[in-house]
């Protein structure tokens, strides 16, 4: 049995539960990829970063992973700027290394009778 690294950028953090169900769904057991327990790299990024660790008890290698891993990003409707599949024992990442500016809502202009 052999454990995969999956590092999936997406838009939001709000796909976590819906990819980590999917992944289940399809008979992955899924964990966090980082020794802290976090899923999720925190921060104000442009992006956000989703790590995980996978295994099946079969034989299964990283283009079935890749495959399934995109199914599920298409049933959950996930955005997502890159999709990373490795077998690896050690791993380490970040997510971006740049945040975007807070964005006031601007109110549209009423019209004048």
């Amino acid at each position: 049995m052999y454990v995969f690294n999956v590092f999936i950028t997406t838009l939001i953090p709000n796909y976590q539960d819906g990819i980590i169900t999917g992944l289940a769904k399809k008979g992955y057991m899924v964990g966090p990829a980082s020794k802290d327990g976090k899923v999720v790299a925190e921060g104000g990024n442009a992006g956000t970063l989703l790590a995980l660790s996978v295994y099946r008890q079969e034989e299964i290698d990283t283009h079935k992973i890749h495959q399934d891993v995109c199914e599920v990003l298409v049933e959950v409707g996930a955005r997502t700027y890159s999709l990373v599949v490795a077998l690896a024992s050690d791993v380490a990442w970040s997510g971006p290394n740049f945040d975007l500016p807070i964005v006031e809502t601007v109110k549209k202009p009423t019209s004048i009778n």
